[in-house]
């Protein structure tokens, strides 16, 4: 073994434990790594919202109809609506939306000038011509 493959093995190790340390300082620090709508939860804000669903919530960044609790996460594509809410529609000064029984959902948001859905399958897409379908 030369003294250059020899060092490789030691390199990985440190590198793994640099990751490790990074991600128990992370958790320390009070990272969730959960975002719901651009604004990480802090871990009482998650616990609460685990607490009121009744299922663990992983880490990703969720865009969430504050209405009709229907979400999508946008790096899996996977969305829903929660189980009773039947659908329904609603109307703000904000914008309009709705959500159906099969997990679809949409809303209409005044300030943009456009509209984001998704549909319970996992396909979310917009109004200016962006879907992952």
């Amino acid at each position: 073994m030369t003294p250059r493959t020899s060092k490789l093995p030691m390199l990985a190790f440190l590198v793994g434990l640099a990751i490790l340390i990074a991600a128990i300082a992370a958790q320390a620090n009070g990272r969730t790594f959960v975002f719901v709508n651009g604004y990480e939860l802090s871990p009482q804000e998650l616990y609460a919202v685990q607490m009121q669903s009744g299922t663990r919530i992983p880490p990703g960044n969720y865009i969430v109809d504050l209405r009709s609790g229907c979400w999508a996460e946008l790096d899996t594509g996977a969305s829903g609506c929660p189980a009773g809410s039947g659908g329904g529609e609603y109307t703000s000064r904000y914008g309009s939306g709705g959500w159906n029984s099969n997990g679809d959902w949409n809303h209409w948001s005044n300030a943009a000038g456009g509209a984001v859905g998704g549909t319970g399958n996992g396909c979310i897409y917009t109004s200016f011509g962006w879907s992952n379908c």
